[in-house]
């Protein structure tokens, strides 16, 4: 199988790291690397590590077991199946937690393992999706300094993700409040205050992080050139990493209307077609099994996205600036979400250059 190839510059890759290196380094910020979006891909893990990158974090614990012997310190982002009690303090060194029953049954797997584990306590910053409400998470933090085998390593917050709502200065300012009414009241460092993701990256660009805030969780804005909040380009990194290559397995004039008594799709939708007349249309060999298709961006101009189905993506090639044939390879720029499901997809292959 060789197409359709998900190609991966290195040297883009490790620039991007350094960049964000450098810029958190000017700040006093800790960046956590996020290894998500990529499923941990051995050869981008080695060529981040290569780059500086020392501290990595994952969704998944099966991602964080590739690079065991990588880095010096793996963070598990995902609040911990209670299930897998065994398996976070095995593989990470530090978890996100939002959920005391799940901290005591990290403490009786560290306690059985004879190892420590080290927990961050998320908190409810409004977008709704983990965290202790910020009025229980001082008693929260009580009860984990009560508990066998774990530290207390620090407070997080997060933020862009199931309600979209955007880190502003208030809000980490809330979250910088909430350490310090822990530290005093238990009389203890918190190494650790992370103030969210690649949609705080805009603030750190700025300068304007608040004081105490002293860490990052970062995947997307190093990986793709973007912080997530506005969408801007972020300092001088680049955009364009990766880049997916599909194959033409048809191309030829047809019209752009489907015909005939219609129903639903294959996916159960009832899609509404622009009529363009009769246009050149190519059919290329990916689908929606390998990536969401329309979110996909042709790197030649003159190229229209028309639909897609499990297996095909069909584009309007007819003012293409270069003539398309059955064979060829047209490239695309992807999203996040395209780069998630291409490199989950074991169809597509993946290529470092």
């Amino acid at each position: 199988m060789k197409n359709p190839t998900l190609y991966i510059d290195r040297q883009k890759l490790k620039h991007n790291v350094q960049s964000m290196l450098k810029l958190a380094e000017k700040n006093n910020i800790q960046i956590h690397f996020v290894t998500k979006v990529f499923c941990a891909y051995r050869p981008m893990v080695e060529a981040m590590v290569e780059a500086g990158a020392t501290l990595l974090a994952d969704s998944r614990l099966e991602n964080i077991a590739k690079y065991e012997d990588l880095g010096k310190d793996h963070l598990l982002l995902r609040m911990p199946m209670i299930s897998e009690a065994a398996d976070v303090v095995r593989i990470s060194r530090i978890s996100l937690n939002s959920d005391l029953d799940t901290l005591a049954a990290l403490s009786d797997a560290a306690s059985a393992l004879g190892k420590r584990h080290g927990v961050i306590l998320m908190t409810e910053m409004g977008d709704l999706r983990e965290g202790f409400m910020p009025e229980e998470l001082p008693d929260a933090a009580g009860q984990v300094l009560n508990l066998r085998g774990l530290d207390l390593m620090g407070i997080g917050a997060n933020f862009n993700c199931y309600g979209g709502i955007i880190p502003d200065e208030p809000k980490l300012n809330e979250l910088v409040d909430l350490a310090r009414t822990i530290e005093d009241r238990f009389n203890i460092d918190l190494p650790i205050v992370s103030g969210g993701n690649s949609g705080s990256v805009y603030l750190l660009e700025e300068g304007r992080l608040p004081e105490g805030i002293n860490h990052l969780r970062l995947g997307e804005s190093w990986i793709l050139g973007a912080e997530t909040s506005y969408g801007k380009r972020v300092a001088d990194l680049y955009s364009d990493v990766f880049t997916l290559e599909a194959e033409v397995v048809e191309c030829r004039r047809k019209p752009s209307l489907p015909y005939g008594l219609q129903g639903p799709n294959a996916f159960g939708e009832y899609p509404v077609y622009e009529d363009r007349g009769v246009i050149r249309r190519a059919i290329l060999a990916i689908g929606r099994q390998d990536c969401p298709c329309e979110s996909l961006t042709p790197k030649m101009s003159g190229i229209d996205y028309m639909g897609s189905s499990s297996d095909h993506m069909i584009l309007d090639v007819s003012e293409s600036v270069k003539e398309i044939k059955t064979g060829d390879m047209i490239p695309f720029s992807v999203d996040y979400g395209s780069l998630l499901a291409t490199m989950t997809s074991p169809y597509v292959r993946k290529v470092m250059v």
